[in-house]
């Protein structure tokens, strides 16, 4: 038998209040972490706020202070009748850390319970089991997601990981964030840090799978853990793609299976596989996966076991929450993709999400892509801290070879700018573009004649001149 823990802790309460009368400069430390909603008593948590009260006015935190703000508590006691027999049971403040620490436990208890009651009542009501298993566990990770960390810092005490980060970074232990592997991209970028949501966006064909799914392997590769929620294509798909991308062999080569049959092939797929066999790739193909129940899963493989990286592929595919009240369809995005920021901070991860870009883009005269251009959600711009842009006209000659402009239109810790990256789609992969081939293409090409004011004339009347 287990001993069971009261659910609330009167002594240690009283212990707060009446140290920090005897001692209200601790109202600061004890303040950052404790609030009034901790305690148990709602009499006790309203003499915490009265206490708390006085010390920002630069009070002392007296009865005679704490009953001229407010003369009765909710139960209606005196609040100086009360206050004084509070501080004349607790002879000091040598503990009332400690004693907070107590009240935050038992706060948390009491949410424990709470969400236990909230579970049991979910499992007895109508409704599909799934979505009831996800809200179920959406309560327990909400619990768990919770940190000890005071909600405010000093400037002293910030600048403290960013010296031990300056040092670790220095000694080779530490890397600023995750790279791409692709030289000109990761200039622009300068990696994707913890807590940063990116947005790859791009018409379907230009390769935003590609860059997502390409950066999950290799960050696994290096040692990292990924998680990709593949809402369109199939976990078979993507392994394929992973490992023509890994061995250098093409797509058409493996599905047919006369890689086998051809040795550098087979040695390059043996080699590809001893590395992805070990590489912590997650993959979760489930279609009709709503935002609740994706974040529910991220908690629980993040808990099995530390990720590095999250890939969503891709917004548009995420399915509406039936409980949901937002009923347009470009506020429900725009909410998910606030989401996925919150859970970027909370897991202390890049999260990469994939997006559609609008079909007006092929229609223009000029098809490089703007961030108004993203499909469904206009707030896709402010929530995310990097958006990169893939464009390629496969009818051009330029796009035919696989030349792909890579515009980042928007990166808070860099510069934004453009690059150009070499797509090998029987690869399934993106490599460094040959910027000297480019050159040459460029310079061969002749200056574009100049159009005559007939010929204007002729477009701006519809071909009669």
């Amino acid at each position: 038998m287990h001993a069971e823990r009261p659910l609330i802790a009167l002594e240690a309460e009283h212990g707060v209040l009446g140290g920090l009368m005897h001692e209200p400069s601790l109202c600061e430390d004890v303040g950052a972490f404790l609030g009034a909603e901790d305690f148990g008593n709602e009499c006790n948590g309203a003499l915490y706020s009265l206490i708390l009260g006085c010390h920002s006015k630069q009070v002392s935190p007296d009865p005679i202070s704490l009953s001229e703000i407010r003369s009765e508590l909710p139960n209606g006691d005196s609040t100086f009748v009360y206050a004084v027999e509070i501080m004349r049971n607790v002879s000091g403040s040598s503990n009332v850390k400690h004693f907070a620490g107590i009240i935050r436990e038992r706060s948390k208890a009491r949410q424990l319970y709470q969400a236990a009651n909230e579970i049991m009542n979910l499992a007895m009501s109508t409704g599909t089991i799934a979505q009831q298993i996800s809200a179920a566990q959406a309560m327990m990770m909400d619990l768990s997601a919770e940190e000890e960390t005071p909600d405010v810092v000093t400037m002293r005490q910030a600048l403290g990981p960013v010296f031990d980060d300056m040092e670790e970074r220095r000694a080779g232990t530490q890397v600023m964030g995750e790279d791409f592997g692709l030289a000109d991209l990761d200039k622009i970028v300068k990696t994707l840090r913890p807590g940063n949501l990116v947005i790859i966006a791009g018409r379907p064909g230009t390769g935003k799978t590609v860059l997502g799914t390409g950066i999950a392997d290799r960050v696994a590769i290096k040692g990292g853990s990924s998680l990709i929620f593949s809402l369109e294509m199939p976990t078979k798909e993507l392994a394929k793609r992973s490992l023509a991308a890994q061995a250098g062999v093409s797509q058409e080569m493996i599905e047919s299976g006369l890689a086998l049959e051809d040795d550098d092939a087979s040695a390059r797929l043996t080699a590809a596989v001893a590395k992805l066999a070990d590489a912590d790739v997650r993959i979760c193909d489930k279609g009709a996966l709503t935002f609740a129940r994706i974040c529910s899963i991220a908690r629980f493989q993040n808990r099995a076991k530390k990720l590095s990286l999250i890939v969503v592929d891709y917004l548009s595919l995420i399915a509406t929450d039936p409980s949901s009240k937002l009923q347009n369809r470009n506020l429900e995005l725009g909410s998910y993709t606030r989401g996925f920021k919150a859970l970027a901070k909370e897991l202390g991860i890049p999260v990469v999400v994939l997006a559609q870009l609008n079909r007006s883009i092929e229609n223009r005269a000029d098809p490089k892509p703007k961030m108004s251009d993203l499909r469904d959600s206009g707030e896709i711009e402010q929530d995310a801290d990097v958006i990169i842009m893939a464009h390629r006209d496969n009818d051009a000659d330029r796009g035919g070879r696989g030349i792909t402009d890579v515009d980042v239109v928007k990166v808070r810790h860099a510069q934004p700018r453009d690059c150009v990256l070499q797509f090998q789609g029987e690869f399934a992969r993106f490599v460094n573009a040959d910027h000297s081939a480019y050159a040459r293409e460029y310079a061969e090409q002749p200056p574009a004649a100049r159009p005559s004011a007939r010929s204007m004339m002729g477009s701006f009347r519809g071909g009669r001149v």
